[in-house]
C-alpha cells in the first residue's frame, strides 16, 4: 500500500504543480516547473530504488552470516534447525531444506550494488535533462 501512496502523490504532484504555476505565473513558468517536478521526482525514485536495494543487500547478507554461526555450531541438530528458521525462512526441495533462493538473490544484490556507478551517471544524465528542459522553455 506505501508504494501505491507514493506514486499518487508523485501523480498529484506532476500533476497540480504545473496547474498552478501555469494559473499564477503563466505557461513558462508552469513547463518549467513540470520539468523541474519531473526530474525530481524521477531523481527521487531512483534514490529511492539504491536506498532498498542497499537495505536489502545488508539484510539478507546478515541473515546468512548467522545461518553460517549456526550451522557451524555445536548446537544439537533440533536447536540448529530451530535457530535457522528464527533467522530466515528455508527454502525446500522434497526433504532437503536450503537457502538456495536467498544465496542467489544476494548474489544478485551483490552485483548491483556494485554497479552504483552506473545509476550514479543515470542521475547525473536525469539532472542535465532536467537542467536542458527548463532552459528550453525559455529559449
Amino acid at each position: 500500500m506505501r508504494d501505491r501512496t507514493i506514486i499518487g502523490a508523485g501523480i498529484a504532484v506532476l500533476v497540480v504543480a504545473p496547474l498552478i504555476a501555469g494559473a499564477a505565473a503563466g505557461l513558462k513558468v508552469s513547463n518549467a516547473t513540470l520539468a523541474i517536478v519531473a526530474g525530481i521526482v524521477a531523481a527521487a525514485g531512483v534514490t529511492r530504488g539504491v536506498r532498498h536495494l542497499r537495505r536489502e543487500f545488508r539484510d539478507l547478507e546478515w541473515r546468512l552470516r548467522g545461518l553460517d554461526i549456526v550451522i557451524r555450531s555445536e548446537l544439537t541438530p533440533e536447536a540448529q534447525k530451530e535457530l535457522r528458521e528464527e533467522i530466515l525462512q528455508p527454502t525446500s526441495t522434497w526433504n532437503d531444506v536450503n537457502y538456495l533462493h536467498q544465496v542467489t538473490r544476494l548474489a544478485v544484490l551483490r552485483q548491483a550494488a556494485d554497479n552504483t556507478a552506473s545509476i550514479t551517471l543515470a542521475l547525473m544524465g536525469l539532472a542535465a535533462a532536467t537542467a536542458a528542459s527548463v532552459w528550453s522553455v525559455w529559449i
